[in-house]
């Protein structure tokens, strides 16, 4: 299994996913061909299984130790070990919740006053059928009084010890695998200027140096290089005017936008079913450390100016901020929006113009996220039986 970091100091960029978006100039070009709708297809979960709770899409075949994931055009399905299924057994599908963090697959248990999460890693390779492939597991048990939703596992060939990390009001928690559980807690206030309680946690490598990520409700975005030990506050080095904190919902820096020494990124911030603005942030790395010096609301109508003071770029199309439900940024830096009522919507790379479609038959809250490629999304949208999945590109 893929090692799971605990050093925090070690640990990758946790974001939210960024796009670099093409601005125009002032010689008034041809206007570029539109960017193209997304396309989703639903996908049906194997025979015989049963789907969790959650947004994950999953579904689970007790019978069969299986679990099944929507991926890029059906459902892929992994065996699990005799314990995790006795675990789920034991707790009942309904009341077992997974979700995803890169390849691993994180399933929570409750236990007694406890919750016990499962990190399932698949031992190898899968095309898109419905052969299982099996995976190895570590487990993790916590008070159920911890948010589930900042649940992160954490990928790491070279770093020791493992952890699963999670975010609280005064600092993010890495536990060690059981039977120790014991945990290292990494205090907020060591990024200037950041408040809040941790409302996203996230962590990647980029350019070869890990880097771990968290986002605040108070809409403060701080990164830890894993180059130098630095925490750098990027939300604090927006100019005036530019970004409006509000509770951090998820961010992320797509791999094939952030090479050299250039920062890309996008956060998505606010209350979800009231206002969520998506931001892109671009700058530079420096000796690991990432700063931010152009920021742009991609979710606004509103011409904004560009980094260098001259240009404008104007976004259309775009999602109402009051419906904005999520939003996953895939390594190809492609923008994906889930909203309230059905919809999905994507910012291509190089974009100005967001476009989207209608789930067919779905009016309910959509979810997008990884769907195990470097490009496009899987949509879960919310329904009275549980949820249904959709592959979108």
């Amino acid at each position: 299994m893929k090692k799971i970091l605990v050093n925090l100091l070690a640990l990758g960029l946790v974001g939210g996913a960024a796009v670099a978006c093409s601005s125009g100039s002032s010689s008034n070009p041809a206007p570029a061909p539109a960017p193209a709708a997304p396309a989703a297809s639903q996908l049906t979960p194997p025979d015989g299984s049963a789907l969790s709770e959650g947004t994950s899409g999953a579904a689970i075949n007790l019978g069969q130790n299986q679990i099944a994931l929507p991926g890029t055009s059906a459902y892929v399905t992994y065996t699990m070990d005799a314990a995790v299924t006795a675990a789920i057994t034991a707790a009942g599908v309904a009341n077992t919740v997974v979700a995803t963090s890169a390849n691993n697959i994180l399933v929570s248990v409750p236990s007694g006053s406890n919750t016990i999460t499962y990190v399932l890693t698949p031992s190898g390779t899968q095309s898109q059928s419905l052969l299982a492939t099996s995976t190895s597991f570590e487990s993790y048990t916590y008070p159920s009084s911890v948010p589930k939703t900042n649940l992160l596992s954490v990928e790491s060939a070279t770093a020791f010890p493992h952890g699963l990390v999670f975010g609280t009001a005064e600092s993010l928690v890495v536990l060690t695998a059981n039977p120790t559980a014991t945990s290292v807690n990494f205090s907020i206030s060591r990024c200037s200027g950041a408040s809040g309680a941790a409302s996203a946690v996230y962590a990647t490598k980029t350019q070869g140096t890990n880097y771990l990520s968290f986002g605040t409700a108070s809409g403060s975005v701080c990164v830890v290089s894993g180059a130098n030990a630095t925490v750098t506050n990027l939300s604090s080095q927006a100019p005036a005017g530019k970004y409006t904190a509000g509770n951090v919902n998820s961010f992320g820096f797509p791999a094939t936008l952030n090479t050299g020494n250039t920062l890309v990124g996008y956060w998505n911030v606010g209350t979800i079913g009231t206002a969520v603005n998506v931001y892109r942030i671009t700058g530079s790395y420096v000796n690991g450390t990432p700063t931010g010096s152009g920021f742009l609301n991609t979710t606004s109508t509103t011409a904004q100016t560009t980094t260098n003071g001259t240009t404008q770029v104007t976004f259309t199309n775009v999602p109402s901020p009051s419906a904005i439900q999520s939003s996953y940024v895939d390594a190809s830096g492609n923008v994906w929006v889930g909203t309230t009522n059905g919809s999905v919507y994507v910012l291509r790379t190089g974009a100005t113009a967001w476009t989207n479609t209608a789930l067919s038959g779905q009016s309910g809250a959509v979810t997008v996220k990884y769907n195990g490629s470097t490009s496009g999304a899987t949509a879960v949208a919310a329904t009275a039986g549980g949820s249904v999945s959709f592959a979108v590109n």
